[in-house]
């Protein structure tokens, strides 16, 4: 089998527990920047490199795992119901779908996972269904065009955490003033300190998804509108509107 998961904790604890060497990792946040319609995955991993900053050797590595093992294993799937984990889960299972390969098991772990919770999440897990797989394939379709909304009037229930993800995603959208609902939260929670910040902000989501440096590029990316004092203090400036930007969210792209 091969054990693919969403980042490098639960990789971690995967590896204490089954000891298996075929493990691949995704390690990209997919509802940052564009992720275009019609590529292949080795294409799409070198637009996704340079977005990211990152070698793109790294993505490589992971491709190529993905085109050798998932071909002649059972592929588990251990991801949370998060808009982080379920985007990357779309992106794999469209992956499948396009490689005809239809032996899968999602398991479905809890934000706070620990070692003695794997066996039993182990048995639980869900084989899934070719109706998963084809709406996978049209959700990540949806998404790398920009027209995840289409995906709402219909039935999603084939995977149970995607309607709520797709709603998450929408609010990721910036507003008619530019502002995503990240930002407008900051905005609402100030003033306080960047750790706070975050702090408080995850509170505020049902699913918390996203990391604290994203979090911080959005805090920052907030100047001139905010700013922060010589005590690390963060506050509005009085200034209530800030140059239009470049965005894109998906295969969506906005300027505000």
């Amino acid at each position: 089998m091969v054990h693919i998961t969403n980042g490098d904790a639960v990789a971690a604890l995967l590896q204490r527990w089954a000891g298996e060497p075929r493990m691949i990792v995704w390690r990209d946040i997919l509802h940052e920047g564009a992720v275009l319609p019609g590529l292949t995955l080795e294409q799409q991993s070198v637009n996704r490199a340079a977005f990211l900053g990152v070698p793109v050797k790294d993505f490589e590595t992971r491709d190529r795992q993905m085109r050798l093992l998932a071909q002649r294993d059972s592929v588990w799937l251990w991801f949370e119901d998060d808009l982080y984990d379920q985007l990357q889960l779309l992106q794999i299972l469209d992956f499948l779908h396009a490689e005809n390969i239809t032996t899968a098991f999602y398991i479905d772990i809890p934000r706070t996972l620990t070692l003695d919770q794997m066996a039993s999440l182990a048995v639980d897990k869900k084989p899934l269904k070719r109706q998963a797989f084809a709406l996978a394939a049209a959700a990540w379709k949806a998404f790398t065009e920009g027209t995840a909304e289409s995906l709402l009037e219909y039935d999603l229930s084939a995977l149970p955490h995607i309607r709520v993800a797709i709603e998450r995603l929408l609010e990721h959208y910036p507003d008619e003033r530019g502002f995503n609902r990240i930002e407008r939260t900051i905005l609402d929670l100030l003033p306080d300190s960047a750790a706070n910040l975050f702090e408080r902000y995850q509170a505020t989501e049902a699913r918390p998804f996203l990391g604290d440096t994203t979090f911080f590029a959005y805090l920052h990316g907030l100047a001139p509108i905010v700013e922060s004092d010589r005590h690390g203090i963060y506050a509005r400036t009085g200034v209530t509107e800030r140059p239009p930007r470049e965005r894109w969210v998906g295969g969506r792209r906005f300027q505000k």
